[in-house]
């Protein structure tokens, strides 16, 4: 009955492109939710467009879509944005930017384009640094931004969730170098509008005509709310019933999975 209900209120407002969150959402531990893969193909048989918007940083968007692909999502590479992407976009509209890059190495290739200064950079750029994140990398990152160096956090996610359980998520050591150094750090990843905006100038959208579709009330739903887009939230991934009790920001809609989309548009 709810599947009818609201398939039924979205008869007038029809969207035209969906933003789907990947970890989540459409699969955990590498493995699609139940009707996942089955649900991006009907959306694309429908016509409607697909943008995948994920604040992943450890891969490329090159490798998501491999992974992607691995699993039997019907996905093209120019589909996906990650926070990398968007921190690509940033720097090439700075002149003569350097910066020091807190990333993993094949992240770090992706911004090869980009100078790199160990000494007087003009960004600190925080990512998915795993390990290495310790007390002597994080002071080095502090005291350049003791040196004038502005803070580029690529997103804020204060803990990710593994097969293992919960892990603090970088988010964490970029709050912790924004209150040592009393910068604010730029966002690149959800929910910045900034993120958002990208997807929107690609599908050359509204925001009235767009669907956001994710487990992170934080991320997903915020940056949605934020940007005037209806929202999905699904109850998977990161989902806990809780914390969305708690939280000012409600989603247009709150369903068991992805896969409920089938019935809903």
């Amino acid at each position: 009955m709810l599947a009818q209900n609201v398939k039924k209120s979205m008869a007038t407002t029809s969207p035209k492109a969906f933003l789907i969150d990947l970890d989540g959402t459409l699969y955990f531990k590498n493995e699609p939710y139940p009707k996942a893969v089955q649900t991006v193909r009907y959306l694309r048989q429908e016509g409607y467009q697909i943008r995948f918007l994920t604040n992943i940083t450890a891969k490329t968007p090159k490798m998501l879509y491999r992974q992607m692909c691995d699993m039997g999502f019907d996905v093209r590479e120019r589909e996906i944005f990650n926070a990398s992407y968007a921190c690509l976009l940033y720097l090439r509209s700075q002149p003569r930017a350097r910066c020091y890059f807190m990333v993993d190495d094949a992240v770090k290739a992706y911004f090869q384009e980009i100078p790199t200064d160990c000494n007087s950079p003009d960004f600190v750029v925080v990512g998915d640094y795993g390990h290495r994140f310790d007390y002597n990398s994080l002071n080095r990152a502090f005291r350049l931004l003791m040196r004038g160096a502005e803070l580029i956090a690529l997103q804020k996610s204060p803990y990710w969730i593994s097969p293992e359980g919960m892990f603090l998520d970088y988010g964490a050591f970029s709050a912790l170098l924004e209150y040592a150094s009393n910068k604010t750090a730029a966002l690149m990843g959800k929910p910045s509008e900034l993120f958002f905006k990208i997807a929107l100038d690609d599908l050359q959208l509204s925001p009235s005509e767009v669907v956001v579709v994710g487990d992170d009330i934080a991320t997903d739903i915020l940056g949605a709310e934020r940007m005037g887009l209806r929202s999905v939230l699904v109850r998977t991934g990161k989902f806990q019933p809780n914390q969305v009790a708690r939280s000012t920001v409600k989603p247009t809609w709150e369903v068991d999975s992805i896969s409920s989309l089938l019935q809903m548009f």
